[in-house]
């Protein structure tokens, strides 16, 4: 169609990616002096300087200055340019482009969290698409459940965290054999108080090293019919580590002893 030039060329820079950054990943800015259009990494020059060794970011500002702005601004050029992008927040300024990426993936991306009470906050820390568990995927189920059970001050022994780390194992294994077990937590309270105390009785562990009616007991407001029991049991077949637009918007849990630190961790 027909325009201005000075216009035409404000199309063209968006169309055009100029690499001028160091590192993979930029944004759009332009040079005030010449007007040359430049795609950098503003973290580039400190790099370059030596006055910092990675890319981390902490903007600063009052209140209406631009921080959110920015930031909508930066995550969605990182993301378009292949980034995995988490955001937690609160003050709900992420949720037009979370909707955003989420229309325009058709739903596969752009995946918002947050906690009202006709839709309280879930996941499924037991579900994962290929059905693969490596290390680090134990190794955070096992934190969580620790945490639920142990909270505050109280130190788990060594004795514990091992049980716990071949309970998590023996679950794993299990829902791998048998696909009529559906992963989570629910399922997995229930193999703990069945099949896992056999297990103890058979290995002799001593109730001093791991005390299961003591587990199981912390853990019931997590199961079925408890007070959290929606929490760790989400039916929406959901595996975080391939999304690469996660907003946690926590302003409404945010003083919540036990939500807040629960959703943080996941």
């Amino acid at each position: 169609f027909y325009t201005f030039l000075g216009q035409a060329l404000c199309l063209f820079v968006e169309e055009t990616n100029y690499k001028s950054s160091l590192s993979p990943f930029g944004i759009k800015m332009v040079d005030r002096v010449s007007g040359r259009p430049l795609h950098i990494d503003i973290s580039d020059l400190p790099m370059k300087k030596g006055i910092t060794t990675n890319r981390n970011k902490f903007i600063l500002g009052p209140s209406g200055s631009g921080k959110s702005f920015f930031t909508n601004h930066m995550v969605r050029q990182y993301y378009e340019q292949g980034a995995h992008v988490l955001l937690v927040d609160t003050g709900n300024s992420y949720l037009g482009l979370s909707q955003l990426i989420h229309n325009r993936t058709h739903g596969e991306d752009g995946i918002y969290f947050t906690y009202t009470n006709e839709n309280p906050i879930a996941f499924n820390p037991f579900y994962v698409e290929d059905g693969v568990f490596d290390i680090e995927k134990k190794e955070s189920i096992k934190t969580l459940i620790l945490t639920l059970w142990k909270r505050d001050d109280e130190a788990p022994k060594r004795s514990e965290e091992v049980a716990l780390s071949n309970a998590v194992s023996a679950y794993i294994e299990l829902i791998g054999k048998d696909r009529s077990v559906t992963p989570c937590f629910n399922t997995f309270y229930e193999f703990v108080r069945d099949d896992y105390r056999q297990q103890l009785e058979q290995k002799n562990v001593r109730e001093k090293d791991f005390d299961i009616d003591n587990f199981l007991n912390v853990l019931e407001p997590y199961y079925r019919g408890g007070e959290y029991d929606y929490l760790l049991n989400s039916d929406k077949e959901l595996d975080l580590l391939h999304k690469r637009f996660i907003v946690f918007e926590l302003d409404n849990i945010k003083d919540h002893k036990i939500l807040f630190p629960i959703t943080t961790i996941i």
